[in-house]
């Protein structure tokens, strides 16, 4: 096993954390966190309570930290809300997709960002192209897809996956955070989602990924963040890191 210090490398992480503090009453749901996430898979990992969700939260713009900040390509970046974290390059998705059933998948796509034209001067919704580009992009993801025109309530839950992902993808996230994004999936459907996550990061987009699934962890990501009780306790190369040596981390029994 090697443990990396994430500190020390001379390039310029596309996101970093910065001794990020957040407290809920009297519970540090994180404390003193530095982070620095750089192209390719960013796994983080930790028992319930780590602080990982709250991690997310705040670098997708939901929560503020209480103290520390956010650096987009090294420059400090606010994230006030999730819109000001989408306009920084950073796109979310949570494990209830934030899809709406009663939308097409074009809509849901290109739900908030519609592509717009002029009749007459008048702005309408240009549904034929919004179709067009997601049907475009659909293809990328190679899932199994019918028509954008679908509405989303008629999708597998892989297919839902592969939605989410490709609206991100369509408005040119530099940044993924995905959570827990195969937890409501079956075993067919989660390999598909994580071969569009693997392709993603072999793409060279910087994924940041929250799971449970160590073993799955290990095999996927090229870095893992390890998470203990609102801390980071370890930061390692997968390659040379062992399903035990996670485990210890996470329970603290290497102190």
């Amino acid at each position: 096993m090697t443990v990396n210090d994430t500190q020390t490398t001379t390039s310029v992480p596309r996101l970093a954390a910065r001794r990020l503090s957040k407290l809920y009453g009297h519970v540090a749901a994180l404390d003193d966190v530095s982070i620095d996430f750089r192209p390719g898979l960013n796994g983080i990992i930790g028992d319930n309570g780590a602080g990982k969700s709250t991690l997310l939260k705040i670098l997708s713009g939901v929560e503020l930290p209480d103290e520390g900040a956010v650096f987009v390509d090294g420059r400090p970046t606010l994230l006030v809300s999730t819109r000001a974290a989408r306009a920084a390059g950073i796109e979310s998705l949570y494990q209830d997709l934030a899809l709406v059933d009663t939308m097409s998948i074009a809509d849901n796509i290109f739900l908030g960002r519609e592509r717009i034209r002029r009749v007459l001067g008048v702005p309408i919704v240009d549904r034929r192209r919004m179709r067009n580009e997601a049907d475009a992009a659909l293809r990328e993801v190679r899932i199994r897809m019918p028509s954008a025109r679908v509405g989303v309530r008629q999708l597998s839950g892989g297919q839902r996956q592969a939605v989410a992902i490709t609206r991100a993808m369509l408005f040119g996230a530099r940044v993924v955070l995905l959570d827990e994004p195969t937890a409501a999936l079956g075993p067919r459907e989660t390999a598909a989602a994580l071969r569009i996550v693997r392709d993603m990061a072999d793409r060279g987009e910087t994924v940041v990924m929250v799971g449970h699934n160590l073993p799955q962890m290990l095999e996927l990501a090229d870095a893992l963040i390890v998470m203990r009780a609102g801390r980071v306790v370890a930061s390692v190369d997968p390659a040379h890191t062992t399903l035990r040596d996670l485990t210890d981390f996470m329970v603290g029994s290497n102190a």
